[in-house]
């Protein structure tokens, strides 16, 4: 969910080595598979404020390749070559992967998903702040508490959806915890990634 913690979690997984993207907003979402997400919830007649899950004729999806080669921005043939010789961690941040999940399943079937989950009532206090600056994205309905509150729950519940559909490649992780620095929580999330993750953390979580 937006304003729940994701964008600490993107920043400590690419600190520690899982590439997250050579073109990314402000928000440390990867452009293209933001666009795609958005062109799929477009298709599906609603978008982050009003989000549902896509059924497959509304999927907007590039070939597994063509996306991770456009992740790395890999365009020469020796580019190429070194990835395939020698191929880096990576992933991508973006919380329309909520709702558009089953779509990315289909191309990275072996995909490892972490839910970032924050107390609602925060997140949504956040998104009535968030919803008050000058560039970011502005829709009088999140000036209401209450709706900002079923927004979270709505996307918190879908998100605890995958977790038997996916079994171990699911992770679930409170931001409340993260920014205490829990070592066992982030020990737990260091064995799901395979990275150390806890210096990331706390350059992050310090800084």
């Amino acid at each position: 969910m937006h304003r729940s913690g994701t964008t600490l979690v993107a920043q400590s997984l690419e600190r520690a080595g899982i590439f997250m993207g050579v073109i990314k907003d402000h928000n440390w979402e990867a452009m293209h598979f933001l666009s795609l997400n958005q062109q799929t919830l477009w298709a599906a007649g609603s978008s982050w404020l009003d989000p549902v899950v896509p059924q497959s004729i509304h999927y907007k999806i590039l070939p597994a390749l063509n996306l991770y080669e456009e992740h790395f921005k890999l365009v020469n043939g020796w580019q190429k070559l070194q990835h395939k010789i020698m191929p880096r961690s990576w992933g991508w941040k973006d919380p329309r992967n909520t709702f558009t999940l089953p779509m990315w399943l289909k191309v990275f079937p072996n995909a490892k998903v972490i839910h970032v989950l924050r107390d609602k009532e925060s997140v949504a206090r956040s998104l009535m702040k968030r919803n008050q600056v000058k560039g970011e994205v502005h829709d009088e309905r999140l000036n209401n508490f209450d709706f900002n509150l079923q927004l979270v729950e709505k996307y918190q519940l879908q998100g605890k959806s995958y977790a038997t559909i996916l079994g171990r490649h699911y992770h679930e992780i409170w931001y409340e915890q993260l920014i205490e620095l829990d070592l066992e929580v982030i020990g737990k999330l260091e064995t799901f990634t395979g990275k150390e993750l806890s210096g990331a953390f706390k350059y992050y979580v310090k800084s």
